[in-house]
């Protein structure tokens, strides 16, 4: 028996060891005993010296069947201490049993509260040897704590979202106060440079002039297409009641259902799909009674929706169209004068009702007035030559300066003194991005009014779409002097060097910003190519709110004036 062994796993292992003597005293081990059923028990010891004899704590290597002359497979039975993970709690109760238990009871599966469950020793037996060499630990790792309540303090207030009506109306207002110029006809032309060429600055400047080109022809001709269908509703209105007229004995349904078929002839749509359609047109058609064209020829990308689901159609969504039907068509004819030609696709032209700058007329709150021209409103100062202001985009300096006193010495006109960029007036040198809607950017027209208060102040300022908190509304701008008194003027400069800012022939629309004594704007000094200049920032005004700014104590003090802000902390009334 023993000769069969030897060669196979004996040979191998007295080799690896360089013991060549085992082999020997395994012989006559095995010869000495009776039992023809021996296995040879390979174990092993951790020492700190080459030489030592055995000692507890020996380690199971494995079995070898000597009948047989095959190694068993290597099946442990206990988890050694040693090789768990010590962050790992066993409880002896619930540890599996590995070694085979005569006892077939003691081999029922423990009921667990997962589904998935440690296999049982005879199962066990049968899985691949090199799966069973090392115990299988499965451990839980988390790399976040179980979630906690929030802290009340720092819980936020909720925040209303803003309803239908008020994101069609804040879409009309951004597209009045946004550079579209709307087109009632342009042919295609094609562009005179090579567009293919390259990226050359030339080639560049012509594709975005192409951009910009058809970016306004896209605009165009979706408001051609929602005045033509707004318009068809009202042709549809008037076939069918020539219908009735002509066939007394059709009912007004009936009479409404040849006029479609009329138009489906021609248009080549289902009936479904026109009566689908119709029902987008006539919001279109109600939007444009109460609000006037504007409100439709401006409408947002959203209004197609809007009218499609109808959510907030109703007398709350005309009475605020009719509301701000002459402010839609004040800002439309100041800034966009070119969009009453497109109502010649109906053959429908009306003149121009406004001219002028943006801020020369005042709106009012009632519904569907007309608005005032700014002049009027001054009628009571009873003024010998009546009020005269010019609206001016940048500070005039009055005769008796030689140099402009807002120039700061040794202060760098090429450096912002707020992010250290580099300013520049050309678009593409420009580095300081502090308030680019005014210095070193495009700059628009602020979404701002100007219109009769109801509480007595007579004019102020109010902003048609919602401006964020650090945006500057516009610079306060008007004739520079000095030594007035017993007016109302900025002051500006240092003690060293003072300057007047006066507002009272000259300026813009920061001129009408009235008092309060809770703001949502401020005063705010900015250096601009050296030159210090006096701006209005925004502390977050919503669409609709009057534009406010503390006009400080000093002014309260000079001028005997009584404070209207209303508010409850006033400090001046």
């Amino acid at each position: 028996m023993i000769d069969a062994v030897v060669p196979p796993l004996i040979a191998q292992l007295c080799d690896l060891l360089c013991n060549p003597v085992f082999s020997a005293q395994l012989a006559s081990a095995v010869q000495g005993a009776k039992n023809k059923n021996l296995f040879l028990k390979i174990e092993a010891s951790l020492t700190t010296s080459e030489r030592v004899a055995s000692q507890n704590g020996s380690l199971h290597l494995g079995t070898i069947d000597l009948a047989k002359g095959l190694a068993l497979p290597y099946l442990p039975s206990f988890t050694p201490s040693s090789t768990l993970d010590p962050k790992v709690t066993h409880n002896k109760e619930s540890s599996p049993t590995w070694e085979t238990d005569p006892n077939p009871k003691s081999l029922k599966r423990r009921k667990t509260g997962s589904t998935l469950r440690l296999p049982s020793a005879t199962a066990g037996s049968q899985i691949h040897t090199a799966s069973l060499r090392e115990p299988s630990i499965r451990q839980v790792h988390s790399d976040i704590g179980f979630p906690q309540r929030k802290d009340p303090k720092d819980l936020k207030p909720p925040v209303l979202e803003p309803s239908s009506t008020e994101k069609l109306l804040a879409g009309i207002w951004r597209q009045i106060y946004s550079p579209v110029k709307l087109t009632w006809e342009e042919q295609n032309v094609e562009p005179l440079v090579n567009i293919r060429s390259g990226a050359s600055l030339e080639v560049f400047q012509t594709v975005n002039a192409l951009c910009l080109k058809y970016y306004n022809r896209s605009q165009s001709s979706r408001a051609l297409e929602m005045i033509v269908q707004a318009y068809w509703i009202e042709c549809h209105e008037a076939r069918t009641a020539v219908i009735r007229f002509e066939k007394p004995a059709l009912s007004k349904t009936e009479a409404r259902v040849l006029a479609i078929k009329e138009a489906c002839a021609v248009l080549a749509w289902k009936e479904k799909d026109l009566r689908n359609r119709m029902a987008i047109w006539r919001g279109y058609k109600e939007i444009k009674d109460a609000g006037g064209w504007p409100s439709l020829i401006f409408a947002s990308v959203g209004v197609y929706r809007f009218c499609k689901y109808r959510t907030e159609f109703g007398e709350i969504l005309f009475s605020r169209l009719r509301q701000i039907r002459s402010s839609l068509e004040v800002a439309a004819d100041t800034l966009h004068p070119e969009w009453r030609d497109l109502l010649r696709v109906i053959q429908q032209e009306t003149p121009q009702v406004y001219h002028g700058y943006p801020h020369e007329w005042v709106t009012v709150t009632a519904a569907e007035e007309p608005a005032l021209p700014l002049a009027s409103t001054y009628d009571h100062l009873k003024l010998p030559d009546g009020f005269q202001y010019r609206f001016v985009e940048e500070c005039v300096l009055d005769t008796v300066f030689t140099e402009d006193p807002r120039r700061v010495p040794g202060l760098d006109p090429d450096i912002c003194s707020v992010c250290s960029g580099r300013q520049s007036d050309i678009i593409e040198q420009n580095q300081c991005a502090c308030f680019p809607a005014l210095f070193g950017g495009v700059r628009t027209p602020p979404p701002v009014q100007i219109f009769q208060t109801p509480n007595g102040k007579n004019n102020g300022v109010i902003a048609r779409c919602a401006i964020d908190r650090g945006t500057a509304l516009a610079e306060f701008t008007g004739l520079i002097k000095t030594s007035i008194t017993g007016l109302d003027v900025m002051i500006g400069g240092s003690r060293d060097r003072t300057y007047q800012i006066y507002q009272g022939t000259m300026g813009n629309f920061t001129r009408f910003i009235n008092h309060s004594c809770r703001p949502n704007t401020q005063f705010q000094r900015f250096y601009w190519r050296g030159h210090e200049r006096i701006i209005v920032v925004s502390k977050g005004v919503p669409a609709g709110a009057e534009v406010t700014v503390d006009y400080s104590d000093r002014y309260w003090k000079e001028l005997e004036k009584r404070c209207l802000c209303g508010e409850a902390c006033c400090r001046f009334s």
